[in-house]
């Protein structure tokens, strides 16, 4: 780890002036951030049951950088702390076990709980503490249902007496890593939507357990059929790192599982195929506000949420980075070797 901890303070040195000051927060790094990691889809129910398996989502299977949240953790702007949610990534976004778990699991981090590995928030809401969550893949969808539900007035406002609204009040806002806002292409071929090759290469993925059958692209699926626009930003952070296999049941740009035009919340079709630098730019989002886009990595689906690939960074439209006085232009390679893990410790707590 010590190598991964002067390879982030050089990025910092010479990066550290690429986020206009419109998308940063002028905040001090007091040690009152605390992460709270949201998880994406599993194939069994053991990240239900198992605090540990969700904890090893976050890890690099290759084991050379730890992993996402060790390289946030060991990053020295400020003391940091970091909460693990756990639930059931077999259900749907909507179920008890896994959006109202999500959403009782956020309140216990911001109450000053513990996680069920024993990891707590350094402050609570009460005491000053500022709560960021970090979600991959059906992750980020939970997080849109909740968000989307949180005010009076949204459609299924508190649902199921989750306490979506509390939830809602207490953190800063998301940063969304390769979420499936709009489902997944793959979702569809694997329960029966697409081509007999594509579902074919889909089933090696996953069943259509709930969790698939409520990620595919069909209207009477899509989370945005069911939310208003969220009420704290969402932020996306995109891969384009493809796999050979599946990308080619996938509409344009994509890591391979998801497609961009989920990855970046788009208007209009799910399966709309938007090129490498050019996803949706933010006033054609899936709701009229509250999406934000901040860049692409060369990363597939799993390496952008456990730091397994420092591959190429890219400029996107409506991004934040920005290159002298203006905003960079999409395609603008921000650097060859720049991990969405070490974007996080760099900047994670700075964005509005």
């Amino acid at each position: 780890m010590r190598r991964y901890h002067t390879a982030l303070v050089l990025l910092a040195l010479t990066l550290g002036g690429l986020f206009p000051q419109s998308a940063l927060a002028a905040l001090p790094r007091d040690g009152k951030n605390c992460y709270i990691f949201v998880h994406g889809k599993q194939t069994t129910t053991q990240s239900y049951y198992d605090w540990g398996t969700a904890r090893a989502y976050w890890r690099d299977p290759t084991g050379y950088s730890g992993g996402t949240i060790d390289v946030m953790m060991i990053y020295p702007y400020d003391r940091r702390s970091f909460y693990v949610v756990n639930y059931n990534g077999t259900a749907a976004w909507w179920d008890t076990t896994a959006g109202g778990t999500v959403a009782w699991q956020i309140v216990n981090a911001t109450n000053g709980g513990s996680d069920n590995g024993g990891n707590r928030c350094a402050y609570s809401y009460t005491q000053g503490g500022r709560f960021i969550v970090i979600a991959h893949s059906m992750g980020a969808t939970i997080m849109d249902a909740i968000l989307g539900n949180s005010r009076p007035g949204d459609t299924y406002y508190n649902y199921m007496g989750y306490p979506l609204s509390t939830v809602a009040q207490r953190i800063a806002y998301v940063i969304s890593l390769a979420g499936a806002h709009r489902g997944s292409e793959l979702a569809d071929a694997v329960c029966g939507g697409r081509s007999s090759a594509c579902g074919f290469i889909a089933w090696w993925v996953a069943s259509c357990d709930a969790a698939t059958d409520w990620l595919q692209t069909r209207n009477d699926r899509a989370v945005n059929n069911f939310t208003n626009a969220p009420a704290r930003n969402i932020w996306l952070i995109g891969g384009y790192r493809g796999l050979l296999a599946s990308s080619a049941c996938l509409s344009g740009e994509d890591d391979g599982a998801v497609q961009y035009a989920s990855q970046f919340a788009c208007n209009g079709l799910a399966t709309t195929a938007y090129g490498n630098a050019w996803p949706c730019g933010n006033t054609f989002k899936q709701k009229p506000s509250g999406f934000l886009n901040v860049d692409a990595a060369y990363e597939d689906h799993f390496q952008c949420k456990d730091c397994s690939q420092w591959g190429q960074r890219i400029a996107v439209t409506d991004g934040v980075w920005s290159c002298g006085a203006t905003r960079c232009p999409p395609g603008t390679i921000m650097s060859s070797g720049w991990a969405t893990c070490s974007v996080l410790a760099q900047y994670g707590d700075q964005l509005q």
